[in-house]
């Protein structure tokens, strides 16, 4: 089945399953004590196998470093979306972004995961720099990043 057809399928099942119920969910990012510039980030979900479903945030407003974010950007392309959440700037060592979004229930404990992918110039790019699943174990919970992010954490 084509991804296109998956997602016609997908759209139909849930329209048909009547509205659905939203709450806001908060992402709030840690940076590490990394060297260098401010990072580039980019903070999306994907389903259970792993498609793109939508970016919540990205830091860094020009997009030809944006595309540095190499694993979320050519996620955006093939989905023909483009950018679809909030922008901001770049954030520095130590710093602390957050963000808050409405996210369909369904989306919750059903096996989607939050990723954040950084890029700090000269030090290159950490995809999957910390990766959170959306379920009530880590509702609240500080997950440990790689290298750029400290922690992040998702409250609903």
């Amino acid at each position: 089945m084509t991804t296109l057809l998956k997602s016609t399928a997908l759209a139909v099942a849930m329209a048909l399953a009547g509205p659905l119920q939203a709450k806001p969910l908060t992402v709030s990012v840690q940076m590490a004590n990394f060297s260098g510039p401010p990072a580039y980030a980019a903070v999306y979900v994907t389903d259970p196998q792993g498609n793109y479903v939508s970016t919540l945030y990205v830091a860094g407003y020009k997009s030809k470093y944006q595309a540095d974010l190499r694993t979320w950007y050519r996620l955006i392309r093939r989905s023909g979306k483009g950018i679809d959440g909030t922008t901001g700037a770049s954030v520095g060592r130590g710093r602390q972004f957050s963000t808050t979004v409405n996210v369909p229930d369904n989306l919750l404990n059903a096996g989607y995961n939050l990723h954040i992918e950084t890029g700090v110039e000269d030090y290159g790019v950490q995809p999957d720099d910390a990766v959170v699943p959306l379920d009530d174990v880590n509702n609240g919970v500080a997950v440990k990043g790689r290298r750029n992010v400290g922690s992040a954490t998702i409250s609903y």
